[in-house]
């Protein structure tokens, strides 16, 4: 049996498919106060069907569900509405169950218990979700900084410093996708094109020198390390330019 928003609220709409109904009221009772619409669902097909029937604009979803579990009806929505953020709620922590997540398309991944003003903020973020934006030909814009793609230089108003050609193409990837968390595997294979080592120290080397080039030019934005999974960049406040 599917919830549906009540009250006076006009925000967005959140679906949330979670079938213990102890945590699924605790979540929209969090939401509604936060200002949002609030849709429950209680199982991966219901939560499934409303995700991509209705118009709701973020999914909160539990991995473990009867009948069809959040893997596969997250895989589904993403398949149909690619760019419909989907959070994963999950008790599982483990680094497989947090690829599996990913693998199914999943924007973010909470473990429980989470703490609610954390995941309110990631919702927030999720929706605010700032795209790049080609400024002409060549370039891509994130909060104030300006990536030349042919000049292989990042800029912003406080000035501009030349990236190596590695340096160059993971901070390339990070902004194809900002606030989406790139396994580690995946930014090996992608930048480096071989397989990762786990043993190896390139990337966090490569890692380290960006964010001390985005320090140095005063950058609005921050690659954020997933402790076990990877890294993505995500907007640090201020208005983009």
């Amino acid at each position: 049996m599917s919830g549906s928003a009540g009250g006076t609220e006009t925000g967005p709409t959140i679906l949330v498919v979670e079938d213990d109904p102890t945590i699924s009221d605790l979540l929209a009772y969090n939401l509604r106060r936060a200002g949002y619409v609030v849709r429950q669902e209680h199982t991966g097909r219901t939560g499934l069907e409303a995700a991509l029937t209705e118009d709701v604009a973020l999914v909160l979803m539990d991995l473990m569900l009867p009948g069809l579990d959040g893997v596969t009806a997250g895989r589904e929505i993403k398949r149909h509405k690619p760019q419909l953020p989907l959070i994963m709620l999950t008790a599982r922590s483990g680094r497989t169950d947090v690829l599996e997540g990913f693998a199914a398309g999943a924007d973010d991944y909470v473990t429980k218990p989470f703490d609610m003003d954390v995941l309110l903020a990631r919702i927030e973020a999720r929706l605010r979700g700032p795209a790049p934006a080609a400024a002409e030909p060549g370039q891509v814009r994130f909060a104030n900084l300006v990536l030349d793609r042919n000049a292989h230089a990042l800029s912003s108003p406080s000035g501009a410093l030349s990236l190596k050609r590695k340096e160059h193409a993971l901070l390339e990837l990070l902004l194809s996708a900002p606030g989406h968390l790139f396994p580690r595997e995946e930014i090996v294979e992608r930048v480096w094109h071989h397989r990762y080592l786990p043993g190896s120290r390139t990337l966090d080397v490569h890692v380290r020198r960006l964010r001390e080039k985005l320090a140095h030019l005063g950058a609005q934005a921050e690659i954020e390390t997933v402790r076990g999974v990877g890294y993505r960049l995500v907007a640090t406040g201020g208005e983009p330019s």
